[in-house]
């Protein structure tokens, strides 16, 4: 069963009309040769003891409702608040399309900190719980837990009316449309008769805003300038 959604937006003498139908990797150290024994590892291991200590701030991180496969970001700040220094030699993402921006080993000083940036990009609709585990040379030293919601998209569209030109010259109208207020705009019409006062855009997605500007094209080909910007925002779903 499909959702309907009228959002009206208006403009001088132009209206728009909203309709929605329906839609870790971490990498160890290398090895060096101690003389007259076993190879010490490399970077040395964290200390375990109340001396070793990681927060993160925030310490969870909720990415609340995604329309799929459109990714997202969320920052967390790793902190050393011991008093020795932590070698992160990996991490460590479980949790359907959570993925994590960092580069291991990651050697942490005393009051030192890192901005661990997090990815959640959902491929299916639903609830994911997850976790990000940063590791120093096999242990778990800090958990991060992670969720977010997958949103299958709806389909939407935007009418775009305006009132009839006065021009005796009048051949048509174009509809031009813009991601950022104030242009670039792309014409999304073919020139309009000069009967049509109506032009619905089929293809806005969840959670996008769009700008629009109609003109008017006289029977040389010469184009007016654009009307008054209208802005809409898509909802999501």
């Amino acid at each position: 069963m499909r959702d309907k959604t009228n959002h009206a937006v208006s403009f001088g003498l132009f209206l728009v009309l909203l309709i929605g139908m329906v839609s870790a990797i971490g990498c160890g150290g290398g090895g060096a040769q101690s003389a007259g024994g076993p190879p010490a590892p490399s970077p040395t291991p964290t200390p375990v003891g109340s001396s070793a200590s990681l927060s993160a701030t925030p310490s969870s991180l909720g990415f609340g409702s995604q329309v799929l496969n459109t990714p997202t970001t969320q920052i967390t700040k790793i902190t050393n608040t011991g008093s020795v220094a932590v070698a992160i030699t990996q991490d460590s993402v479980v949790g359907s399309g959570f993925s994590v921006g960092i580069t291991t080993p990651i050697n942490l000083n005393p009051a030192q900190s890192v901005n661990v940036p997090v990815v959640f990009d959902p491929s299916a609709a639903g609830t994911v719980n997850g976790n990000l585990a940063l590791m120093s040379n096999g242990s778990t030293v800090l958990s991060v837990p992670l969720a977010g919601t997958g949103l299958t998209p709806l389909a939407h569209s935007v009418d775009i009316a305006w009132d009839a030109s006065t021009s005796a010259t009048l051949q048509g109208y174009n509809v031009y449309r813009g991601t950022v207020s104030g242009g670039p705009y792309s014409k999304i019409s073919p020139t309009l008769t000069t009967s049509t006062l109506l032009f619905t855009d089929t293809t806005p997605v969840s959670g996008k805003q769009y700008f629009y500007v109609v003109t008017a094209v006289d029977t040389s080909g010469a184009e007016s300038a654009a009307s008054t910007q209208v802005a809409v925002t898509i909802p999501v779903p």
